[in-house]
């Protein structure tokens, strides 16, 4: 197993801000968690550099953040291995990787070896991860251990589709056997009859390697965000996801809260983490059926999960284990606390009103809700008072026209106007191209 050791004392007090002694951390993948894990080690006195490439464009604004890494996509292997590696070789005083988004992390579990001996990964290891990603390989383990998983098939052609329907019965969930891909824009396409078959796969999607097929269970989604050290969990949080940005209920979360541990999926959580013998952090998700008192296993997200701020915010301290490991008996975080993502609902709400399916009645519920959690939410996964310009800038991104002012780069290259702005606000901010220079 892989695991970060601590962090050197020398590099963490107060004053080592010289570059050769200040110890610098590089998070790669642009999005939510950046921001919580860029103000821990910002408050360690560790320098934080960010990649630029991400789903939610929001570390360059961060106070906490003072320097991007402007540097090709993690898709094109060959010249971002190629980039990072001479980023490191220019910069020895970053000694600590953090893949924060599930495409590096997948990058560093097949290209770890590659990197100057150094550096150390804040990831799982890496068969552990290629595991846990691989889908059908986990949903596998998991059933042989005992653990409830909705029956699914994997299928790489059209026929191989219709049959494995044939079999599973509609409802059925289709999805990418890569969940870093998206299949026609979603995460997941529920098919219910023939019709659906018809409409959403007349010809196999081009972009699709192969689908894992899943009977569609009923339920809400509860997220178990963990760590854990060789197979025993050490930390532990149960969160409900009561909405998500689609109406179906398939996407991203945009509002729920957090419960005290249920005993049935402590266990099956604790079971499936000793069988991978599991070390590091993670996210496990299962749907709960209350009504039919069902539980089946949805994954394991080896990674940060996308709402990293949820279980900092209520105790855990998942980031630090990161690079303190583990710390004695396992600990709880705490329970009763509401969480939502304001400008992920206003996003879901204006894609679903685009897409035509929401009517009067549903469009001013939803409404009602956004406005409702913007008065009692507990803590919001995007805005932080401490660093409030990433959660300004992601409500902007909202705005039609206004949003592509907040992107690092435009087609011709330069950077947007507001980001232009930011070296004057923020003196100690800069820039780095692919191949290291400032």
């Amino acid at each position: 197993m892989i695991h970060p050791a601590p962090l050197r004392s020398d590099l963490q007090q107060p004053g080592a801000n010289t570059r050769s002694r200040r110890s610098a951390v590089l998070l790669l993948g642009n999005y939510r968690p950046t921001l919580p894990l860029a103000e821990m080690f910002f408050r360690r006195d560790i320098h934080v550099i960010a990649g630029s490439e991400g789903c939610d464009h929001c570390a360059e604004f961060s106070r906490f953040v003072s320097e991007m890494w402007d540097h090709p996509k993690v898709a094109d292997t060959k010249r971002f291995l190629s980039a990072l590696t001479d980023l490191l070789n220019r910069r020895p005083e970053i000694d600590l990787v953090v893949p924060v988004e599930e495409a590096f992390v997948r990058f560093f579990a097949r290209h770890q070896a590659d990197l100057p001996g150094r550096v150390r990964t804040a990831m799982v290891d890496a068969q552990l991860a290629q595991t846990c990603l691989d889908k059908v390989a986990l949903l596998g383990i998991a059933r042989a251990a005992g653990i409830p998983v909705a029956p699914f098939r994997l299928v790489d052609t059209l026929d191989g589709l219709r049959g494995a329907l044939a079999e599973l019965s509609y409802p059925c969930v289709v999805r990418p056997e890569n969940s870093a891909n998206r299949l026609f824009g979603h995460k997941a396409v529920t098919l219910r009859s023939d019709r659906d078959r018809e409409r959403w796969f007349a010809t196999w999607p081009a972009e699709q390697r192969s689908l894992l097929l899943q009977r569609k269970v009923g339920g809400i989604r509860h997220n178990c965000y963990f760590a854990a050290e060789s197979g025993r969990i050490g930390r532990y949080l149960h969160a409900i996801i009561e909405r998500t940005d689609r109406r179906d209920g398939s996407g991203l979360a945009v509002e729920g809260r957090t419960i005290p541990p249920e005993d049935e999926i402590l266990n099956y959580s604790k079971k499936l983490v000793s069988e991978l013998d599991y070390t590091g952090i993670g996210c496990i998700q299962y749907l709960v059926d209350e009504e039919r008192d069902e539980i089946h296993l949805l994954e394991i997200n080896p990674r940060i999960a996308g709402n990293h701020v949820i279980p900092e915010h209520c105790g855990l301290e998942l980031a630090e284990f990161l690079v303190d490991g583990a710390d004695g008996d396992i600990r709880f975080g705490r329970a009763g606390v509401r969480y939502s993502w304001i400008a992920g609902d206003l996003e879901g709400f204006k894609s679903e009103l685009l897409r035509g399916v929401l009517g009067p009645g549903q469009a001013v519920k939803w409404l009602g809700r956004i406005i409702r959690n913007v008065v009692r939410t507990d803590v919001d996964v995007m805005f932080n008072a401490r660093d409030p310009l990433p959660g300004i800038v992601n409500l902007l991104d909202v705005i039609p026209g206004i949003g592509h002012v907040t992107r690092l780069r435009r087609h011709d290259g330069r950077r947007p106007y507001l980001l232009r702005l930011i070296p004057k606000a923020r003196p100690g901010i800069s820039f780095i191209g692919a191949a290291g220079e400032t």
